[in-house]
């Protein structure tokens, strides 16, 4: 913004807002305007800034290139959650998160519903509609869960993070009052996940502990590594149920945590992301599911854009 370079450039000379307009020959509070974009200077005001500044009228006009890599995410998620104000970037990210991530394990709830919701804390629901009360109680879940994970994103990951992450999900679901069903804890009964077989019960521990300990040991972390995890995590499928769900959240923080821009995987993408997953867990081809996960941190970027340049 042209205020924004106006007082940057300023301060760079260890000038007042007096002095400036002095030499502009308008009042102080016209110099405090033009740096809060209230006004902008006429030609001749302009002329006279980018003398005094050493520079061309064309660089003072010229919009800056949104550098996305010198804005910590977290650091934004985390103050506007704190905040509670609506129409932001935290606000958007809860609803789309919410409504893609269970949409893509069979929630029939709409987006506008899981909107509602979050903003009202009612559910609007048609005539005669029939609504299944676990879309609403994960839905519900999810923001708790997403406030929970911004508030320990920049912890190391643990086993016992990952099973709080899987119990405010499934807390109070009709999941949770099955006896074989256990919340917040490994699965006691096999399961498979694309026709693909997973990680027996009795080995679940042992399978985490390794997939962590390999995590932990990177050098570096980037979302090539990121995607690797979650590709294992999944093949893993350590819980009964809500294992998306959870897996994603934890891309979600790693993201953050590493200062990489996360993203949201979209219901409408689902198709390409379970194709991408069996690939990867095959060794078929990683590129369909790197390429699903980097379409998606695009999306997320354009959201960021919007909300914060």
């Amino acid at each position: 913004m042209l205020g924004e370079k106006i007082k940057s450039y300023r301060e760079s000379k260890n000038m007042t807002q007096n002095e400036i307009a002095d030499i502009l020959g308008v009042k102080s509070t016209t110099v405090s305007k033009y740096e809060s974009g209230t006004i902008e200077p006429n030609i001749e005001s302009l002329k006279k800034l980018a003398e005094l500044f050493e520079v061309s009228i064309d660089e003072l006009l010229k919009e800056d290139k949104f550098d996305v890599s010198k804005i910590n995410i977290l650091e934004v998620l985390q103050e506007q959650k704190n905040m509670k104000l609506k129409g932001n970037l935290y606000h958007n990210t809860q609803i789309k998160f919410a409504y893609n991530t269970n949409h893509i394990e069979g929630s029939k709830l709409t987006e506008d519903q899981t909107r509602y919701i979050y903003e009202t804390n009612t559910l609007l629901a048609e005539k005669d509609s029939i609504i299944d009360l676990d879309d609403v109680l994960e839905t519900v879940n999810h923001f708790k869960l997403v406030d929970y994970m911004l508030d320990i994103a920049d912890k190391k990951l643990t086993e016992e993070m990952i099973k709080e992450f899987h119990k405010i999900l499934k807390e109070g679901t009709s999941d949770s009052r099955k006896e074989w069903f256990v919340v917040g804890d490994y699965k006691k009964l096999s399961n498979e996940v694309g026709g693909l077989k997973t990680t027996d019960p009795k080995n679940v521990e042992r399978d985490m502990k390794k997939l962590l300990e390999w995590y932990e040991n990177l050098k570096q972390v980037t979302i090539n590594e990121i995607i690797e995890f979650h590709a294992k995590f999944e093949k893993i499928h350590p819980f009964q149920d809500g294992n998306g769900r959870v897996g994603r959240i934890i891309a979600f923080k790693e993201c953050l945590k590493n200062n990489i821009v996360p993203f949201i995987i979209l219901d409408k993408e689902k198709l390409f992301y379970y194709r991408g997953l069996n690939q990867y867990q095959t060794n078929k081809e990683k590129g369909y599911l790197i390429d699903t996960f980097l379409n998606a941190q695009d999306q997320y970027i354009n959201i960021i854009k919007y909300f914060l340049k």
